[in-house]
């Protein structure tokens, strides 16, 4: 059995739309390192709310580069960056304008507003945002980039509010070009913040070939290339597109992954020229940015 990573709730990597992600990591066999976005991925130095974790927007503090970095695209352009939120009822965000993305995951990420770019600079954190809130334009989508530096299975990923207009493409590519193209169409989860009895997020299987429902109806697909390699992933590109009409786009994601039994060759971290030790085996540099 090979160790296992898992983006899943603590992020979706805990969750997708507003996409979270969290990471589970296998150290050793038979047993898995949870990244939450709690913390970077060192899983001592902490994440709050607000902080700008893409490289994009700030590269000066670089969270991530361990094991993954993060970064944001742009697809039609005009988003402030992966950012971190605190999906906690009762947390910072309590009283703010994203209540359909307080599913209590800890920690989410999201894709911050472009209507809310006022920024602190933090002596530990680094740059934050002051009102950290999920992009909801269709002309400003983008897409959360997630690049292994080591190959891996990505295992699953929790989606948060994908309802009304929703439309998110989770691109998965191995170590040749080759992808796994998963769509989440529109009414996938439902809305925390006005339906009741629901939980306002669903968990997508990265591993099958099968539709897939969610909370409501809406079924999920997917299509791959030929002789496309699940066990050597190398990115994960999870792509907000919504719909022209879409009042609302929504992020949050949460994965799980394995590593190789024999990884590629280990080259030095982004964050310095140092080899990098990875506890799933040696790393491989990441792709191109």
């Amino acid at each position: 059995m090979y160790p296992r990573v898992a983006l899943g709730k603590g992020l979706l990597v805990r969750t997708l739309l507003a996409v979270v992600v969290m990471l589970v990591l296998g150290a050793v066999q038979a047993s898995a390192i949870t990244l939450t976005f709690e913390t970077e991925d060192d899983f001592v130095t902490p994440l709050i709310n607000g902080q700008i974790v893409d490289p994009v927007f700030d590269n000066v503090d670089l969270e991530f580069g361990n094991l993954v970095t993060i970064r944001s695209t742009d697809i039609n352009g005009g988003h402030g960056g992966v950012t971190v939120f605190d999906s906690n009822p009762a947390g910072p965000n309590s009283a703010g304008a994203d209540p359909d993305l307080l599913v209590n995951l800890g920690n989410i990420l999201i894709l911050q507003n472009s209507n809310f770019l006022s920024t602190t600079t933090d002596a530990t954190f680094g740059l934050l945002y002051n009102t950290p809130n999920d992009e909801q334009d269709f002309a400003d989508s983008g897409s959360i980039l997630f690049e292994f530096l080591s190959p891996i299975e990505v295992l699953s990923i929790d989606v948060i509010d994908a309802n009304g207009g929703f439309l998110a493409f989770l691109i998965l590519t191995d170590d040749q070009a080759r992808t796994r193209t998963y769509t989440i169409p529109a009414m996938w989860t439902d809305d925390i913040n006005t339906c009741g009895a629901c939980v306002g997020f669903a968990t997508l299987d990265l591993t099958t070939l099968a539709g897939q429902t969610g909370e409501l109806v809406a079924l999920a697909t997917v299509v791959q290339d030929d002789f496309f390699d699940s066990l050597s992933v190398i990115s994960l590109d999870v792509q907000f597109v919504g719909a022209p009409s879409s009042a609302l786009l929504r992020r949050a994601v949460s994965t799980t992954w394995s590593s190789l039994p024999s990884p590629r060759q280990g080259f030095s971290s982004v964050r310095d020229s140092s080899p990098l030790a990875c506890t799933v085996g040696a790393c491989a540099s990441p792709p191109a940015v």
